[in-house]
């Protein structure tokens, strides 16, 4: 098992190309800027709490998605480019925090 599917298994994430619950990406400004987001509905989004100047970091992604979150279920996240958001170190660094010691180091000796 990957270290993507196992982030998957537990942290309650389905990773989708779109029509997700929440959806990570970038929009282009007319000037050629780029914006960040991380939003449930891209026609009514929410400047104040859903639009990044800079890329989010990956407590600041992990919050949000809890925040859409309306259950302990399982939530689809749209992302176009997983590496870009959830970088393997992040998630195994998250794993370790939420998986048993003995379970974390069988599944890190795989």
């Amino acid at each position: 098992m990957t270290t993507l599917e196992k982030f998957q298994e537990l942290a309650k994430i389905n990773f989708v190309e779109s029509h997700g619950d929440i959806e990570i990406g970038t929009l282009q400004t007319a000037d050629g800027y780029e914006l960040y987001y991380i939003a449930a509905d891209l026609r009514n989004l929410n400047w104040e709490n859903e639009i990044y100047y800079y890329q989010p970091d990956f407590d600041s992604i992990m919050s949000a998605i809890q925040n859409h979150k309306f259950t302990n279920e399982e939530i689809d996240v749209a992302v176009y480019d997983i590496d870009d958001y959830f970088d393997e170190f992040y998630m195994l660094d998250w794993l370790q925090d939420n998986m048993d010691e003995d379970e974390f180091e069988a599944f890190t000796n795989e």
